[in-house]
């Protein structure tokens, strides 16, 4: 069976909370209202401080881009994403390129599963060469958003949900899969493969990864730790929790 590699995208490929820059700069256009945008962006700054009602975090940031797309048209939601992702592009971590590098030459199938936009993850998957993505959704009609959520991979179950289809697609055997993320929202699937791996993980995810064992790294010893991350699962002894 074929192994899967599951990584987040804001905060673990990049710094930056994409939604948020996606949405600045459609107030900046004009294509939403101001207030419901500065609404959006409260909700997204309560979540990534992180709290205890994390989902319910999470699903006020879900109901804020509902209500700011909602009679919005695709394609000026499109045309902002690409110039939003042209200038972020460069603040991609720098192991970023030489993971994914190291995750193919091992076989790996990667997917990017992140609860951002899918209009912004499908750019990033699109500049890194990767195939098989999942976002946030949003229902469409007559080439206008309805406002109505599709899909939430950030919400509770959403991306064990996603992992699960995409495990029963491609023929997946989880116990060899690798996950990497630093939210909460990520230890739901960091929980589910052989291989999981906490990056700059939230106070809540440094938490669990303790409790569980998980290894934990960042931007600096990420590309070190992997192949022995790997190498355990081959047989050798593998890297502890830090």
């Amino acid at each position: 069976m074929r192994r899967l590699a599951v990584l987040d995208l804001d905060g673990t490929l990049t710094p930056d909370t994409l939604a948020g820059l996606l949405v600045r700069e459609l107030m900046a256009r004009g294509v939403c209202d101001g207030e419901v945008g500065r609404e959006f962006l409260g909700a997204v700054e309560r979540h990534d401080l992180g709290g205890q009602d994390f989902f319910g975090a999470v699903s006020d940031v879900y109901q804020g881009l509902g209500r700011l797309l909602a009679g919005v048209a695709v394609p000026s939601v499109e045309r902002a994403a690409e110039d939003v992702w042209a200038q972020a592009r460069s603040r991609l971590f720098g192991f970023v390129r030489p993971l994914l590098r190291m995750l193919e030459a091992e076989g790996f199938l990667v997917a990017l599963v992140s609860g951002g936009p899918i209009e912004m993850v499908h750019l990033v998957a699109e500049d890194l060469g990767i195939d098989v993505y999942r976002g946030a959704q949003m229902a469409i009609q007559r080439n206008r958003y309805t406002g109505q959520l599709l899909q939430g991979p950030g919400r509770s179950g959403g991306k064990p949900s996603i992992l699960q289809e995409l495990a029963s697609l491609h023929q997946v055997s989880l116990e060899r899969s690798f996950a990497m993320g630093n939210s909460f929202s990520d230890a739901e699937i960091l929980a589910l493969v052989g291989l999981p791996l906490a990056f700059e993980p939230s106070p809540e995810l440094a938490e669990l990864a303790v409790s569980r064992g998980w290894s934990c790294v960042d931007r600096h010893d990420v590309l070190r730790v992997l192949p022995v991350l790997l190498a355990g699962e081959q047989g050798g002894e593998g890297v502890p929790s830090s």
